[in-house]
């Protein structure tokens, strides 16, 4: 294949990296091509021709997959899947399967709408994203609804992540946002029914090219009119990956995106005096100590202490050996409070 032809592939985020990676599955008569939906047994992928083919794959790959594609004499199938560097995944919340959601995405859009502000859930979102190996920006949508106060709040709250009010009425946001899409990078859109996704993705498109419906008068959510993920070519730059909302996002990762969410947690954490505290009523915590002299939001706390003890139920039930360590590491604890106890002459 000739260099125009992948010249012909950055508008779907092909770079060096990807060159480098395609390079090690790479053989004659297959051709490069991107996901770009996934369908029941088959998916749809775009090649340098921008030709949009339906491919057989004895696995499906995720949307944003790079693969090695065999289209010739009317027929189409996936024979290889490009090394992903990225994947944005949920646990599944009915086993003990880990959903990707996304593949090889650089910027994660953690979507939440003025209208229902829902703070802990933009919080688990932020985790997600940098679980995935993207950098998360929290997008409030529909700020013109009197939304002000909910990203001075996020602002506020949030460590280490961009906060971009929006709103599709007047159009405020979108360029901020067309520039953090440059071109070779992708985005996902994550964040519930109803929080506005596929309108900003028309904003940004400068096309209504995704379905986009009202949300219900009683509650405020959506009808799901995004059924499937979908990525799609940004005019300015950048490419973009649409999907359903979701009602449960189960937390799958390490704590690496705990601790890159929760940074200020984690400085406070690096003083108390157990090195695995898990900052709910140890001796010597500094966590629970910033708490109480008001150096730390209680409701931030609480989120983090809620999506701990869920990554900690997650290790344990896949985990033996991490187990084991959690049984290990409470008897130590109960230890050092038993020999810090001393009893008052009243008490003997």
């Amino acid at each position: 294949m000739s260099d125009n032809s992948f010249d012909a592939l950055v508008p779907l985020g092909w770079n060096d990296r990807v060159r480098a990676l395609y390079g090690e599955i790479a053989a004659p008569g297959l051709l490069p091509a991107r996901v770009v939906r996934v369908e029941r047994s088959a998916c749809v992928v775009a090649t340098s021709a921008d030709r949009h083919v339906l491919a057989d794959a004895r696995t499906l790959p995720a949307v944003g997959d790079w693969v090695a594609a065999e289209i010739a004499d009317g027929r189409s199938a996936v024979r290889g899947v490009v090394e992903r560097w990225s994947t944005v995944t949920r646990g599944d919340p009915g086993g003990d399967r880990v959903q990707v959601l996304a593949a090889n995405v650089d910027v994660v859009l953690v979507t939440t709408p003025a209208d229902r502000p829902s703070p802990a859930r933009v919080e688990r979102e932020s985790v997600i994203g940098w679980e995935s190996g993207g950098r998360p920006i929290v997008v409030v949508t529909k700020v013109d609804l009197d939304g002000e106060g909910y990203v001075e709040e996020l602002r506020d709250r949030l460590v280490g992540v961009d906060v971009v009010a929006t709103s599709s009425a007047t159009g405020a946001g979108i360029s901020e946002l067309a520039t953090a899409l440059q071109p070779c990078l992708t985005a996902v859109l994550l964040g519930p029914s109803g929080a506005g996704k596929s309108t900003l993705a028309n904003g940004l498109l400068g096309t209504d090219a995704l379905a986009t419906a009202a949300v219900r008068d009683g509650d405020h959510r959506g009808r799901h009119t995004t059924t499937s993920r979908q990525l799609v070519v940004v005019p300015s730059g950048g490419v973009l990956i649409d999907t359903p909302g979701l009602r449960s996002l189960g937390l799958s990762g390490d704590s690496a995106g705990m601790e890159a969410a929760f940074t200020d947690i984690a400085e406070l954490a690096a003083g108390c005096r157990f090195a695995d505290c898990r900052h709910e009523g140890e001796p010597g915590c500094a966590v629970t100590a910033a708490e109480a002299a008001g150096d730390l939001d209680p409701e931030r706390l609480k989120s983090y202490r809620k999506l701990e003890r869920e990554l900690a139920f997650e290790r344990r039930r896949t985990d033996p050996v991490a187990r084991q360590a959690e049984q290990r590491r409470w008897k130590a604890i109960h230890k050092e409070m038993r020999g810090s106890y001393r009893p008052s002459r009243g008490d003997r």
